[in-house]
């Protein structure tokens, strides 16, 4: 499946109407597949009070940079099991390949487990649905979430429609307390406020995912 990495770029409204559908990414034109999105939202725009705020850590920092590698590793991902729909172990091969290098030692070290948040949204488009303005509403609120929390947005992750118009995004966060606390953001609201209107159904599962520092691998779990 084709993606295209983000780097502190969206595709503007025209951008996403325009049929040629094509990106400028990092000055340099590239083909944009909207099939998938990886926006770790380095440079988010925007400065607000924040809600809870994330400091840095070498391991937070890390599973960042490893998640730069996230890609599907099965057709049916948007409705099948979570943890088997994505290359986990990929990522945990990465991770352990920037915790050898001393990746990020400057920062402090997390005190406790080492667990991530995944919030998995899956959804039934309906046939009508206006996708511009519903990606520019999840744009709106990852990049306040990412602005409001000083970074604790490590990743968000978004598929285009199967045939059935089923589709799946995913967001990891460096914890879940704050991930939580962006639900009253005014771009999330307004953004939740689409759903009535944009999907036949939708899901939301939660996912534990956590550093088994003995088998140096990443576990996931139903949170």
């Amino acid at each position: 499946m084709p993606s295209v990495l983000i780097s502190d770029t969206y595709p503007t409204r025209e951008q996403l109407a325009d049929d040629s559908k094509t990106l400028v990414v990092d000055s340099k034109p590239k083909e944009l597949h909207v099939s998938a999105a990886v926006c770790p939202f380095s440079q988010a725009s925007g400065t607000s009070r924040p809600v809870l705020r994330y400091s840095a850590t070498q391991e937070d920092e890390r599973m960042r940079q490893a998640l730069k590698v996230l890609r599907t590793a099965r057709s049916d991902f948007r409705t099948g099991d979570y943890a088997q729909s994505f290359n986990w172990g990929e990522i945990s091969s990465e991770y352990r390949r920037l915790a050898g290098g001393g990746s990020h030692g400057h920062l402090q070290s997390r005190a406790d487990d080492l667990v991530w948040y995944a919030v998995v949204f899956r959804s039934k488009r309906r046939a009508d649905c206006n996708n511009v303005d519903l990606f520019m509403a999840d744009k709106n609120a990852y990049e306040e979430a990412y602005a409001h929390t000083n970074g604790a947005l490590l990743v968000y992750w978004y598929s285009d429609l199967d045939d059935n118009n089923d589709c799946l995004a995913t967001c990891v966060w460096t914890s879940r307390v704050i991930a939580r606390s962006v639900n009253s953001l005014p771009a999330h609201r307004e953004a939740a406020g689409l759903a009535a209107g944009a999907y036949v159904h939708y899901h939301i599962d939660r996912y534990r995912i956590q550093w088994l520092a003995g088998e140096e691998r990443l576990s996931l779990a139903p949170w």
